[in-house]
């Protein structure tokens, strides 16, 4: 419990003197408790992918791992099932250490069916469907990848990616209605995500691809804000995004040039309008 008070990479002196890390604190605890899958399971939570770090008796472990092993000391913890898929590549699966192999779509599902109201589970698994899919739960229910999006939604009404990719599973002017009754066009959608997260640059970006050129929308802080602008934050947002570059040249003229938010003066060039998904899980502490 001493490590979970620590935020990610801080230390802690103990009263004998010694200065702990937070990933030392969760070896030490797995150290004194081989069972303990809260120890497990948090010290997983401090690896990037891809890394490995090791216990007090010499055993390397990696992430996946990590998860696999507090599966194994708690077969009922959501996160840990959530968490493990999150290590998984598009289609990959894990053997668990009872032997049981599972699926990336069937980790996020029995995440699900341990806690129901999970929302990242939702829209975990949302993410991982193929436009029109549909995944059939534990408890039978069949959902499709909008549905799954629209719960997740409901049960956070604060994550923004539910609604960028909410809006992803609609045509263009096409609308859906929210678990609570509330109608919402794609447009609107994207608004929203904007609004609970303002440096959702894939939000901007889509939202600029509703509009005709030289059209405009007002954001919910009031803003009004053009395509050209639009494509601009989403570039000062996340300056990597190739798309957002691309159809920032749409808007100009042959020639012409714009200027970006850090002062960066760019020109014209040609490009093809595309739409972004935010398809990367979304990991859950």
């Amino acid at each position: 419990n001493l490590g979970t008070t620590l935020t990610r990479g801080g230390s802690v002196r103990l009263l004998n003197g010694q200065q702990m890390s937070q990933q030392q604190l969760y070896i030490k605890s797995i150290d004194v408790d081989p069972n303990n899958f809260r120890a497990y399971y948090n010290l997983g939570i401090t690896l990037a992918s891809g890394e490995n770090v090791k216990l007090l008796n010499g055993q390397l472990m990696s992430q996946q791992q990590l998860f696999i092993k507090a599966i194994d000391a708690y077969p009922n913890d959501p996160h840990a099932y959530l968490n493990l898929g999150i290590t998984l590549t598009s289609g990959g699966s894990v053997k668990l250490l009872n032997g049981q192999q599972m699926s990336e779509q069937q980790l996020f599902i029995k995440a699900i069916d341990i806690d129901p109201y999970n929302s990242v589970a939702y829209y975990n698994l949302g993410t991982i469907l193929t436009s029109g899919g549909s995944v059939k739960l534990l408890n039978g229910q069949q959902m499709s990848e909008q549905q799954l999006y629209l719960r997740s939604i409901e049960l956070d009404p604060n994550d923004s990616h539910a609604y960028l990719n909410l809006g992803t599973t609609l045509t263009h002017g096409g609308s859906v209605k929210l678990l609570n009754g509330h109608q919402m066009s794609q447009q609107q959608l994207y608004i929203k995500s904007i609004d609970v997260d303002p440096n959702n640059f894939r939000a901007y970006y889509n939202l600029g691809t509703t509009l005709t050129r030289g059209g405009s929308v007002m954001l919910l802080n009031g803003q009004l804000m053009s395509q050209q602008q639009l494509f601009i934050k989403a570039i000062d947002a996340y300056p990597n995004d190739p798309h957002a570059y691309l159809n920032l040249g749409i808007t100009l003229t042959s020639g012409g040039s714009v200027k970006l938010l850090n002062g960066q003066q760019m020109r014209w060039r040609e490009c093809e309008v595309t739409e972004w998904t935010a398809n990367e899980p979304t990991t859950i502490i």
